[in-house]
């Protein structure tokens, strides 16, 4: 039932490209970047910052996205009740999902969750990136939300909805940058040799990245310290104890100790969300209704 500027907006959306979006929808690549620009001179506005890679929402396609993932739960929600002619209200639900985006997703979906479904048990249960995905394929969560593996391929048995894009930066203080008064807007790959790294430790996604990162850059970093903390990295860089790999949001999650500042790589590193789900099950009228707060908020400042 959802109309073409809805689901189109949303697909490319959540591929973060227009030639990705084209092959999942089934039509030319041409075609649909000729409706999403017809779509956004009738609206008079801009959708999608066309210079970024992947592709980026605008302010005004961040809203648009919100609404359209509105519509979509609403008219879900609408065909089940007239075939089912109830909605579920009791149940339970349990949540897999990683500590960092635990932090970031829970607060701003479950408060509304819970005043719209009361009496729905809820399960959160944390972990690393493997304990999470290992208990979905368990069956123990119904729901996982994570940082797919670098190299992940999407299998017929689970659905990946990739629902956040953020940027990881390189947190440290200017001292820590031999021979600059103030450190640059973007840093370059061979100012990185001159840099002491505080990472985290082998099995993290964090450092699954930061050593794809230096391989490809033929980079042989050097490594004052490794910690299972995030936090710990973090806190250390912000007192100059040496440089770490942050999500650009790390903030919502911990304070600096000191004064520390967020450098741009050269070349723009990403990590995504993705809520995972098995395909082909039944799901209830609450599930549908967390998943759709999940793809709508997080996307909230």
């Amino acid at each position: 039932m959802l109309s073409k500027n809805y689901h189109y907006v949303i697909t490319v959306a959540e591929t973060g490209s227009f030639s990705k979006a084209a092959k999942q929808l089934f039509i030319a690549q041409s075609s649909l970047s000729q409706y999403i620009k017809n779509l956004e001179e009738d609206l008079g506005v801009f959708l999608f910052d066309r210079r970024t890679k992947p592709i980026t929402l605008t302010q005004a396609g961040e809203q648009f996205v919100k609404t359209a993932y509105e519509i979509r739960y609403l008219e879900e929600k609408m065909e089940k009740q007239l075939t089912q002619l109830q909605v579920v209200k009791m149940g339970s639900l349990k949540i897999g999902i990683t500590r960092y985006w635990g932090s970031l997703l829970l607060p701003r979906i479950l408060p509304e969750f819970q005043v719209r479904y009361p009496e729905v048990e809820l399960k959160i249960i944390e972990g690393r990136t493997i304990d999470v995905m290992e208990r979905l394929e368990k069956k123990q969560v119904d729901i996982a939300f994570f940082t797919p593996p670098t190299h992940y391929t999407p299998d017929d048995k689970f659905a990946y909805d990739i629902i956040y894009r953020e940027e990881i930066m390189l947190a440290l203080q200017q001292k820590i940058l031999p021979g600059k008064n103030q450190l640059p807007e973007k840093i370059h790959s061979e100012q990185l040799g001159k840099i002491p790294f505080i990472l985290l430790r082998r099995g993290q996604k964090l450092r699954q990245i930061a050593d794809s990162f230096f391989q490809a850059g033929d980079l042989l970093p050097t490594i004052l310290m490794e910690t299972e903390n995030i936090t710990t990295a973090y806190k250390l860089a912000s007192v100059g104890f040496g440089a770490t790999l942050v999500p650009s949001r790390i903030n919502e999650l911990t304070n600096p100790v000191g004064p520390i500042q967020h450098v741009h790589f050269e070349k723009p590193i990403y990590w995504s969300l993705a809520a995972v789900y098995e395909k082909n099950t039944a799901t209830t009228d609450f599930f549908d209704y967390l998943l759709m707060l999940s793809k709508k908020n997080i996307l909230s400042n």
